[in-house]
């Protein structure tokens, strides 16, 4: 993939505002799925009260994360890669060194959602005709494939805030960084030059 999105750039701030979105979703969808298993669980033992229910509930909390994903799913590598290309131009320091790591992450939990994909689109092509969204044959293995994604897009929900961390400290660098014009004091009118 080449990688062609420039800090700061229009597109940039848009990726950065679907990353924001996916955020906001991700811990709303989290938030109703602690709900519904702290309500259908045993406590004491966190074992479900109803094993299919649960099932499909926990499916559905799979697919919503991946759904909330997807506009940041195209563009994620390179959200990566400009953070990369931040986080080197910043003076080191625990806190650049923290957001390093969370990149590290996010570029990790990235390359393993493509292969979750790639190997979906081989299940998928390899399943019969009569395998259709709906039916047994093609939902039980796309559950499969959404359970799998899950644990990755929970690091994007986990750590996608250093992403707009490192791009504000990067901001502040470079305004720091950039000269102020020192401006002229206004020439005297011919008015003042006269009275002197």
């Amino acid at each position: 993939m080449t990688i062609s999105l420039e800090p700061g750039s229009p597109s940039h701030r848009l990726y950065l505002s679907q990353l924001a979105l996916y955020l906001r979703h991700s811990r709303q969808i989290l938030a109703a799925w602690d709900h519904y298993s702290a309500r259908h669980s045993d406590p004491e033992d966190f074992q479900p009260y109803d094993e299919d229910a649960y099932g499909l509930r926990q499916q559905q909390r799979d697919a919503d994360t991946l759904s909330a994903f997807g506009r940041v799913y195209h563009h994620a590598d390179e959200l990566v890669h400009v953070a990369e290309q931040q986080l080197a131009q910043l003076t080191p320091s625990d806190r650049t060194r923290r957001y390093a790591w969370q990149v590290h992450e996010l570029r990790e939990a990235t390359r393993r959602l493509h292969a979750v994909q790639d190997d979906w689109r081989t299940v998928r092509d390899a399943l019969p005709a009569s395998a259709r969204p709906g039916t047994k044959e093609y939902d039980e293995p796309l559950a499969e494939s959404h359970a799998e994604a899950w644990s990755y897009l929970d690091q994007w929900a986990i750590h996608g805030q250093a992403l707009f961390a490192v791009n504000a400290l990067a901001e502040r660098q470079a305004r720091a960084a950039t000269p102020t014009a020192v401006v002229a004091p206004p020439a005297p009118t011919a008015a003042a030059a006269h009275r002197r």
